[in-house]
């Protein structure tokens, strides 16, 4: 047997002709080339060839090398080879196939590049699935320190009428890792006049404990609550245990299904995706399926037009309609809330009046991307409720909710049925929603209303409501919206308004406003027209007409400015002339800073005019020290850098200026947002450093966070070094200390050497090899700003084959 290989011209030929040369078996004693003819030109009388070539797949490069059998005008591949390239196992039914005979596949040798080429139908390849949105951005965990909160609101009045007054709104927080502790209320006074019945003493509101679960988006609380509702439900005060899915804790989560595009591609391609005229992303897709779900975090209808271009250019163009709601929820996704307690009655009046034990709870699940149920449950002494419903996707074409409840209070049972509808795309959107009751229905707030009473009163529940809203854009005439509300109560009373609104902006950031509303059982209209005018970032005047139900007239001019976020001083001031009453003014002047916000106004006619005062603010415990800051709604970052007068910004925009002792407190912070926190360290002396200037995070609910900026003295200087002959280190040269990162020479032996000490060992290592060590010693343990020590000696060996 005689074997011979010809070698391809260039260099990558060679190579895989050699590799063909040891791989090349023939069946008998007959001269082949190392490189297969055509099929068509194969030698009849041959029996079994192999090669070893690069697999190709719908053009494209598998990165395998794989062995490939040419018998009598066919090619066999490997199983397992297939396998690994993305053909599916249900199409490979044995060790070794013959591709040449696979249906709907296309086999070809490309003679050139040593490869088998193979064409396959898209289908059969992996899936692949773009840019999944599982997530919006990375997690960023709550964080939370350990500390208090005490905020205050002083207030204080004086009416021509009724004479002046004080009050005291108060709240303590504690908060940590255990959870958040509240406790809120109001001391007021009747300094002069005749105080009224709730005008004397402390009232509190609200006490409880919370924590939050992130990694299971849950949230409980213990103490005074507010149950949760959903849009066919009501809410009722409790005092009691509450616990509820909290998708707020997780704000890098999607709740709500978005809209995916699936395809095929035969050939690598990009895919491009636009919604609503605008391009969102551009993917590579090798060949076959792919999944699209790169959505942006749209609401309404809206047109995707998805772009698919091959490696040649062809381009195939289509559109899809869709239409995304948050009210869904994701398939397989829950949301509940389950409230048990007593009824809290008469609050805002009394302290501590709770009623009849209670339950309430809510559940809702997402069981396809068009269809989430929901469900409703209520309980009490006499009272026992439970509803069910749905939201339906229709399509493109909006979304329809319904439910029906059966109730039973205190013998006598009633009914309740809910449906709606909702539509909304970039320029027009539609809602309604009905509530029919039965006589005999009852829920919890009427059973709370019921027990809480102290007199005969007949509360029951509206029997019937509507609700219908609309609204238009006009492009550069602006938008229009309308709504009807339609209401009968319990006791046959029926009210129906109408509302009209038409808005336009004008020059700049202006705009105009009008609106007009008829009540029909009075059959009067009332309206107004405003004109609003900015002056500046924070200024703007407006202008207004309005007409009431009585025919009454009033033209108000206002005047205003915002206060800054860093602080400063704020106005507000306007006049109206009433064709009812005497003209009436108003004006209020406010000034902030880092500690404390002022305000002082008065409002009234001539008739009846009020002067009023008010200083509102909060104290903070936390990292040992005690602090005098702005209210704190929600959460707020205590920013520590250890040096004083530095810039400190929340999302770029300055915040103040750190305290004498380096602090500094941000209080207008949404917990659970990722934002951007960073100091400006321009106007840091040269010796002074920081190792980071900027820091991504986000706080607990109604919790604070210390966030340490540490400003350090720089302790580094300029080093000279020499070798034994006097003679600057050679330039590259590594300076290796422990614990460091390495730091090199540079002209003239100077080396920069940072994070020193009193003592500093350090290992010398040219870049021919040489080593040697020496020490440098810093007097006092800390460099002088801007020191250059040395010349220092390192006995560096010579070079080989020279005279030390």
């Amino acid at each position: 047997m005689s074997r011979r290989c010809f070698a391809s011209p260039g260099r990558c030929s060679l190579a895989l002709s050699l590799i063909s040369c040891l791989f090349s078996v023939t069946g008998r004693a007959e001269t082949y080339s190392s490189l297969p003819p055509p099929p068509q030109q194969n030698t009849p009388g041959t029996q079994n060839q192999q090669y070893m070539l690069g697999l190709i797949v719908n053009q494209q490069d598998t990165g395998q090398i794989v062995p490939v059998e040419f018998r009598d005008n066919h090619y066999l591949l490997r199983a397992a080879d297939l396998q690994r390239a993305g053909i599916p196992s249900p199409q490979i039914t044995s060790s070794i196939m013959d591709v040449s005979v696979m249906p709907e596949v296309k086999a070809e040798y490309d003679r050139t590049r040593q490869r088998i080429l193979l064409t396959v139908p898209p289908a059969w390849l992996p899936q692949q699935k773009l840019n999944s949105t599982e997530q919006s951005g990375p997690r960023y965990p709550g964080r939370t320190s350990t500390g208090a909160l005490f905020n205050y609101d002083l207030y204080t009045s004086h009416t021509s009428a009724s004479g002046s007054r004080i009050s005291a709104f108060n709240e303590f927080r504690l908060f940590g890792n255990l959870g958040q502790f509240s406790t809120n209320g109001v001391w007021q006074e009747q300094l002069s006049g005749q105080p009224g019945a709730q005008d004397q003493g402390y009232l509190r509101y609200d006490t409880w404990w919370g924590n939050q679960s992130e990694n299971r988006s849950l949230s409980w609380r213990v103490g005074d609550l507010i149950t949760d509702s959903l849009s066919w439900s009501n809410s009722v005060r409790l005092g009691g245990i509450q616990i509820a899915r909290d998708f707020s804790v997780r704000p890098d989560l999607i709740t709500y299904p978005l809209p995916s595009f699936s395809g095929q591609a035969a050939v690598p391609s990009t895919v491009d995706l636009f919604v609503n005229g605008y391009k969102n992303s551009t993917n590579s897709v090798q060949p076959g399926p792919w999944t699209l779900t790169n959505m942006p975090f749209v609401n309404g209808a809206g047109d995707a037009v998805v772009v698919t271009t091959d490696a040649v250019g062809r381009r195939v163009t289509t559109t899809l309609p869709f239409y995304v709601s948050s009210n869904l929820l994701k398939p397989g996704l829950s949301d509940f809330s389950f409230s048990a307690g007593a009824l809290r009655q008469n609050y805002g009046l009394k302290n501590f009046d709770y009623g009849s034990a209670a339950v309430s709870g809510s559940y809702r699940y997402g069981l396809t991307d068009w269809l989430t149920l929901e469900s409703h449950a209520e309980g009490a002494d006499t009272l026992a409720l439970g509803g069910a419903g749905g939201q339906v996707r229709i399509g493109s074409l909006g979304v329809v909710n319904a439910a029906l409840t059966q109730s039973q209070l205190a013998g006598e049972h009633g009914n309740q049925y809910s449906w709606g509808y909702q539509y909304n795309n970039s320029r027009f959107s539609l809602g309604m929603q009905h509530i029919i009751r039965s006589a005999g229905f009852g829920n919890l707030a009427l059973y709370g209303d019921r027990t809480s009473a102290t007199t005969n009163t007949d509360y029951s529940l509206s029997r019937r409501s509507s609700q219908y809203s609309a609204s238009l854009s006009l492009n550069q005439y602006g938008s229009i919206g309308a709504a009807f509300i339609d209401i009968t109560a319990g006791t046959g009373d029926r009210t129906q308004l109408w509302n009209l609104s038409w808005s336009k902006n004008l020059w700049g950031n202006s705009s105009l406003y009008v609106s007009a509303s008829r009540d029909r059982q009075e059959g009067e209209w009332s309206g107004a027209i405003s004109l609003v005018i900015p002056f500046g970032e924070r200024t703007n005047a407006s202008l207004s007409v309005e007409r009431d139900a009585q025919g009454g007239s009033a033209q108000r001019v206002t005047l205003s400015r915002a206060m800054p976020t860093d602080g400063g001083f704020a106005y507000d001031a306007s006049w109206a002339n009433q064709s009812s009453n005497s003209a009436y003014r108003q004006g209020s002047l406010s000034w902030r800073n880092q500690k404390i916000e002022t305000s002082a106004g008065f409002y009234g006619d001539g008739d009846y005019s009020t002067e009023w005062g008010d200083i509102t603010g909060s104290l903070v415990v936390m990292d040992g020290s005690f602090f005098a800051a702005n209210q704190v709604n929600d959460a707020f970052v205590l920013v520590k850098t250890d040096y004083p007068d530095i810039n400190v910004r929340y999302e770029n925009q300055l915040m103040g200026k750190t305290d004498d002792k380096g602090y500094l407190l941000v209080p207008g912070i949404s917990s659970y947002y990722p934002a951007k926190y960073d100091i400006d360290t321009l106007n840091l002396p040269a010796d002074m450093t920081t190792p980071h200037v900027e820091q991504r995070f986000a706080v607990k609910r109604d919790s604070g966070y210390l966030l340490h900026f540490p400003v350090e003295p720089l302790r580094a200087a300029s080093v000279i070094l020499h070798d034994l002959n006097g003679q600057p280190l050679p330039v590259s040269t590594q300076i290796i200390r422990q614990g460091q990162d390495p730091e090199y020479v540079g002209w003239d032996g100077i080396a920069w050497m940072e994070n020193l000490s009193a003592e500093n060992s350090f290992r010398a290592v040219t870049p021919d090899g040489r080593q040697c060590e020496a020490v440098l010693h810093v007097p006092g343990g800390r460099p002088k700003s801007l020191e250059t020590y040395g010349p220092l000696t390192c006995a560096l060996p010579p070079l080989p084959g020279t005279s030390p």
